[in-house]
């Protein structure tokens, strides 16, 4: 049986370096979630306070979702609750990103929360004197939309399918952009179906020959280095695309495969990229963190659990299916997503990455 993701919760490479499948280190700590909060994913750092905002997407359930926040303290509120989609009862927050217009951006994976039908969306969450005080939908028809990321005035978003219907492998995903400032329209803006529409800038296929097409899911986390390069998830073929752009942003110039699906990881699911150039990624389907230098492929275990832990090793921070990370100083979140067995407690996973030396690891 084929393991996608269920819709109810669904150029020339460097040489690559192995190393030991043996992790650098083991969570530290672990951030409870509120009673129902049961599916965190997406995460972004609050460019004012500092504070982590999570989303926690309905999944398999309908109604609103919140954003959650973690402060310095891993102490956790609640930011802002996301009205649902008017049509299919539920609102799937995935990848989130804070544009230079001091507003948050979402992808609303109405794919992953039940329904495939083009009805996933880009949310707006307008703010005022720093707090969110309204939500608006700035873009709507994408199949799945995941990783998301702005940069320069522009929010580029995965679309880990760019047709509701996966009949057989070797699937097409890609990487939709669009200009900030040309979301301010009286309606949202609609993008042309599969993979069609300009704003759709980049395309690839996921074969994930290797497992014979068990793990159906493209284009998923996404990253940015600080010279605007792109870093995309490719989650089935376990590989992590480099993509340089134009000095507009918006047309790729190269494209290339940067480990070639090699390392001690079962997949790359959600990422970010650190100010040194590294990429910190979420393994889903291995249940583990890992850690890759872009120039030359290599990449380790940072951290690594067994599946299903129990009640009291998540308590402990045991990663738990985790799906995204987000750097905050010298620690690193990993949201436990947990589409399978999702028990409580629901939680992130912190990772103490002082006294790491990644330069040398790395090299």
């Amino acid at each position: 049986m084929k393991k996608h993701l269920p819709l109810f919760v669904v150029a020339l490479c460097l040489p690559v370096m192995l190393l030991a499948a043996e992790p650098v280190t083991s969570p530290s700590k672990a951030v409870i979630l509120p009673e129902g909060m049961s599916h965190p994913d997406g995460m972004t750092v609050h460019p004012a306070t500092g504070d982590i905002i999570l989303a926690v997407p309905t999944i398999g359930d309908k109604g609103a979702a919140w954003l959650l926040r973690i402060d310095a303290d891993d102490k956790v509120s609640k930011y802002f609750e996301l009205p649902v989609h008017p049509e299919t009862g539920r609102v799937t927050p995935l990848g989130i990103s804070f544009g230079p217009d001091g507003n948050l951006y979402i992808a609303d994976s109405q794919c992953l929360g039940g329904n495939p039908n083009h009805k996933s969306r880009i949310l707006r969450v307008v703010h005022e004197n720093g707090r969110p005080v309204r939500c608006e939908v700035v873009v709507t028809g994408i199949v799945q939309a995941n990783g998301l990321e702005i940069h320069n005035g522009k929010i580029y978003v995965a679309e880990t399918q760019i047709d509701p219907a996966i009949v057989e492998m070797p699937m097409t995903s890609g990487v939709f952009c669009f200009e900030i400032a040309e979301l301010t329209g009286p309606r949202p803006l609609r993008v042309m179906p599969y993979g069609r529409d300009p704003h759709f800038i980049f395309r690839f296929q996921t074969t994930d020959e290797e497992r014979d097409g068990e793990w159906q899911v493209g284009a998923n986390g996404i990253g940015l280095a600080k010279d605007g390069t792109l870093y995309v998830a490719n989650f089935g073929d376990k590989k992590v695309i480099e993509v340089k752009l134009d000095a507009s942003g918006k047309r790729v110039v190269s494209n290339r495969d940067c480990n070639d699906g090699k390392g001690p990881h079962e997949s790359v699911d959600g990422l970010k990229v650190c100010p040194k150039g590294y990429i910190f990624f979420a393994d889903y389907a291995g249940n583990s963190v890992c850690v890759m230098n872009p120039k030359n492929g290599k990449t380790i275990l940072l951290a690594k659990n067994a599946l299903n832990p129990d009640a009291t090793q998540k308590t402990a921070g045991a990663l738990d299916r985790c799906s995204e990370v987000c750097l905050r100083g010298t620690k690193l979140y990993a949201a436990n997503i947990d589409l399978e067995t999702p028990d409580a407690p629901h939680t992130v996973s912190v990772i103490d990455l002082e006294g790491i030396d990644f330069d040398a690891l790395l090299k």
